[in-house]
């Protein structure tokens, strides 16, 4: 046992790291050494112990991953080696080379002095199995590098060995150098950034500089003898939810006021909500730079990761990250300041046991898990930025063993969790830049619901499967993340026990029937039958229960958000309110579920007849239909606001009176003759066929129509703000009536017009660029392109100029006669810009109006644009930019230029008779007697 440490960490080793000093560290006496082994003036053993020293004095530094034995001899070419080296016939680094293949392979086997610590981390990281692990715990015991008190809980448990002394209580001791106990009293704590529920500023009030950083003013100016550093980040390192002085750089700060005399050493805050690996690479070299930064230190990770978070497009690749940490570290390189980047925790990238409250936020998160895969391929990239950053360091695990609540939500801590923090950076930088080691110290952290000795199982991450459990008492016993597969618990007291994220695979643990107070967040704990269970107080959130027998169980007020459910037979279950938000209920049963106020927010139903139950008790609103079995449906009378029905084929069904407000109908076959008069804001029409429906009175502002056919469909008196037509099939609207309707803010660029009929269309700040309007059948009246982008547009031959002459008489209005026309305007036409009266007539009490409604390009951009020989009698072209554009031949009779921009613009044979120009009018044109080109 003596000798097993080596066997399985020392004796197979992947390579060596050779310091680039190398050449200076080795003695001499090493190389006279292998020079006398070649001679065989000594024996191999000596030699070997010469190697042995330089890898216990670092000189030679070795990477422990894998296992390896032999008993072979050295080949005798490594002798012939060592001579050649001793006789400078080669490099000492082509020597070394020949000795990490020795250890590489195992021939040369190598005591080491590897930490307990280094051990545990192993295991931690996953390098190394449970009884890899144990078996070298067991020999630093036997050489005394691991002391174990007499009245510990080791020797003193009726439980079995294998239970108390599993992997996570033994890497739990070891990294916080204690004879580490555990009691849950915390986890059911909850902690808010204000007052419960409250995210008020005013709990947080906020200094900033004139940078626009958080904190006191700071000077260009570097003072003498400074150095200086700054903390690059996102709301974590801003402080989103933390006072001036409790941010971890603040807090950095004062561990270094109390720590080190004699320096002046600035810790600047430059986190920003919301900032990125990209944006933060962006801050340093156009603003920090300046400010002859000395560290940068890039604490990152759970921006870069997010994916699907509401409001959150930020869509940022691991290789992206690591790209952006890699230009920062090369720009320190080049403008002289060290970086030091930083992988930050979350409430699930550790060991750590959570409270209620952390694992309800990370469960509703969209982005918890997936952050997981992330953060991995982030520290698995450290070593490779280790080559061109000063120091890289993965915090993934600094809270593992802190019982104490840390996060308020799934990712912000509070003030401990940023001493903590501060803590941590300061042993990072306090080897390279204050010459001294500062160890942080986590076990003295315990709530105050804490007490010594507790004789709480812990076994976090342990792997215990196969185990028998029979007849123990685990009560409150803490399995967060352990596997616990193929494992038997026949009337083990399991009160109070905790199994969150654990894998339950095959166990009989659910086999009894009083689960009751039992926390199963996010376990596995598939193909088990809960008929007949007492579940009160269980804790079921994010739990994997797939092809599971739920027949008839009571799972009324369940938090069952993001529970996996696929192939579930929930038959006769109540799930009256219970909360099934992102739940994944694939192919389930739910024959005569009663969902009555069920939150089903972004659950999934695919493959689910979901007729088969209380459908008129589900509340549908944003939930995931798509693939869901929907022929026996009615759907008629349903709120399917923010639905996903993608795919799905309702030709037949009736949905006069269905609310599709911000719906994915992406691919959805939709009826005939009930899209009108329908509030269609934010939904999807991706791919959908429109061609020739009624799409009329409708509203559809910020709906997508990523290739959907709008083909002859009428679109009268619908309302299309913002939305892009740029994507629509064929790029096309031909045929279509907009008869005024209103495209204000929208992209046409480049649409196809053909047939389409504008009768006081809004185009108010629209992007018609490049649009060709004399395929249409016409503009008649009224049409509005204020503020609309028209560069190269076509309107040659087009006739814009008035077409018909309206009639309205007013009641009790005869008043207004003597008063000036936008007067009149403004009272009997309220907002309706583009009218212009031609006549008044008193009849009586009652006014007489005769108007007409003329089209308006005022403040549009008119670039390029092709008016020749256009009617354009009467349009408004107030304050238009029309540089450069073709109004030869044009009609413009009556038309108003005023402020008009006429720069380059042909007029030649263009009629100007009772054309309204003033003196802001640029008449900087060409062809005509009013411009003043030269």
């Amino acid at each position: 046992m003596k000798y097993l440490i080596f066997s399985v960490l020392v004796v197979s080793l992947v390579g060596l790291m050779i310091p680039s000093a190398f050449a200076e560290n080795v003695p001499a006496w090493v190389k006279n050494t292998a020079g006398w082994w070649a001679t065989d003036a000594i024996s191999e053993t000596e030699f070997v112990n010469a190697i042995e020293f330089l890898v216990k004095e670092n000189i030679i530094q070795v990477d422990a991953s894998q296992t390896s034995e032999t008993s072979q001899d050295v080949p005798s070419w490594v002798k012939n080696t060592a001579g050649w080296w001793a006789t400078d016939a080669i490099s000492e680094t082509e020597f070394v080379n020949a000795i990490a293949y020795l250890i590489k392979i195992g021939i040369i086997s190598i005591e080491s002095n590897i930490s307990p610590e280094l051990i545990a981390e192993m295991w931690v990281n996953g390098d190394i199995d449970d009884n890899e692990f144990l078996a070298n715990v067991e020999h630093l015991i036997e050489i005394d590098s691991i002391a174990i008190p007499n009245n510990s809980v080791t020797k003193t448990s009726q439980l079995p060995d294998w239970l108390v002394n599993n992997a996570g209580w033994w890497a739990a001791r070891i990294l916080t150098n204690s004879d580490f106990e555990f009691n849950p009293g915390y986890v059911k704590e909850e902690i808010f950034a204000c007052e419960e529920n409250s995210m008020s500023e005013e709990c947080f009030k906020k200094t900033y500089n004139s940078l626009g950083l958080r904190g006191d003013e700071i000077k260009k100016e570097k003072p003498d003898n400074t150095f200086r550093i700054f903390a690059v980040g996102g709301s974590t390192t801003f402080g989103h939810t933390a006072l001036d002085s409790e941010t971890w750089p603040a807090l950095l700060q004062q561990i270094i006021n109390e720590k080190i005399t004699g320096k002046k050493i600035e810790v600047i805050n430059a986190g920003i909500n919301g900032g990125t690996s990209e944006s933060g690479y962006n801050l340093i070299k156009n603003k920090l730079l300046s400010f002859d930064p000395d560290l940068i230190i890039m604490y990152d990770g759970w921006n870069d990761s997010k994916q699907g978070e509401q409001n959150d497009n930020v869509r940022i690749s691991p290789k992206e990250t690591i790209h952006n940490w890699k230009s920062v570290c090369k720009l320190g390189n080049n403008e002289g300041f060290d970086t030091i980047i930083v992988v930050q925790p979350l409430p699930l990238t550790g060991q750590r046991v959570l409270t209620e409250q952390e694992i309800e936020k990370v469960i509703h998160s969209v982005s918890s898990l997936y952050n997981l895969h992330k953060f991995q391929q982030y520290v698995d990239a450290l070593e490779e930025l280790d080559e061109v950053c000063t120091k890289t360091a993965d915090f993934r695990r600094i809270f593992d063993y802190i019982q104490e609540p840390v996060f308020f939500d799934n990712g912000h801590t509070l003030v401990l969790g940023n001493k903590i923090i501060a803590e941590n950076v300061f042993s990072v930088i306090s080897p390279i830049y204050f010459d001294e080691t500062h160890s942080v110290i986590q076990n003295d952290l315990n709530s105050e619901n804490n007490g010594p000795e507790t004789g709480v199982v812990y076994a976090v991450g342990a792997d215990l499967s196969g185990k028998n459990f029979d007849n123990l008492n685990l009560q409150n016993a803490v399995f967060d993340k352990a596997d616990l597969s193929n494992t038997s618990f026949n009337n083990a007291n399991i009160d109070g026990a905790r199994f969150v994220f654990a894998n339950l695979d095959n166990s009989n643990l659910l086999d009894r029937i009083d689960l009751s107070d039992i926390n199963l967040a996010g376990a596995n704990i598939s193909n088990v039958s809960l008929k007949g269970k007492d579940l009160s107080g269980t804790i079921l959130t994010g739990a994997d229960l797939s092809n599971s027998n739920l027949t008839g169980v009571d799972l009324s007020g369940k938090d069952l958000t993001k529970t996996i459910l696929i192939d579930v037979n929930l038959s006769n279950s109540n799930l009256t309110g219970a909360n099934l938000t992102g739940a994944n209920l694939k192919g389930a049963n739910v024959k005569n579920v009663d969902f009555t106020s069920a939150d089903l927010e972004n659950a999934k139903f695919r493959g689910v007849d979901i007729s088969m139950g209380y459908l008129s008790t589900m509340n549908l609103t944003k939930v995931d239909l798509s693939g869901a079995i929907l022929t026996n449906a009615d759907l008629s009378e349903m709120d399917l606001s923010s639905t996903d029905l993608s795919g799905q084929d309702l030709s037949d069904k009736d949905l006069t009176n269905t609310i599709l407000t911000g719906a994915n109908l992406t691919d959805v076959i939709l009826p005939d003759g009930v899209l009108s008069g329908k509030n269609f804001e934010w939904t999807k029409f991706n791919g959908v066929d429109l061609s020739g429906k009624d799409l009329s009175h409708s509203n559809f502002q910020y709906a997508t129509f990523d290739n959907a056919n709008l083909e002859g469909a009428n679109l009268t008196d619908s309302t299309f703000i913002q939305v892009d037509f740029t994507k629509i099939k064929n790029k096309s609207l031909a045929g279509a009536d907009l008869s005024n309707a209103s495209f204000a803010y929208s992209n046409l660029s480049g649409v196809n017009l053909a047939g389409v009929i504008l009768h006081t269309t809004n185009f108010w700040k629209a992007d018609l660029s490049g649009v060709d309007f004399t395929v249409t059948d016409g503009i008649t009246d009224g049409a509005i392109f204020i503020e609309a982008i028209l560069p190269n547009s076509n309107f040659e031959d087009v006739d814009l100029s008035p077409k018909t002459t309206f009639a309205t008489t007013f009641k009790n209005k005869a008043y207004l006669n003597n008063l000036d026309h936008n007067l009149i305007l403004e009272d009997l036409f309220s907002e309706i810009t583009n009218i212009l009266i031609i006549s008044t007539e008193v009849r009586g009490n009652d006014l007489a109006v005769s108007y007409i409604f003329f089209n308006s390009f005022a403040n549009a951009n008119l670039e390029n644009a092709n008016f020749k020989n256009a009617d354009l009698r009467q349009v408004n072209f107030y304050s238009a930019k029309l540089t450069n554009a073709d109004l030869s031949g044009a009609d413009l009779r009556k038309a108003f230029l005023g402020d008009a921009d006429l720069s380059n613009a042909n007029l030649d044979g263009a009629d100007l008779t009772g054309a309204f120009i003033n003196e802001n009018t640029i008449l900087k044109c060409n062809n005509h007697p009013i411009c003043n080109s030269s």
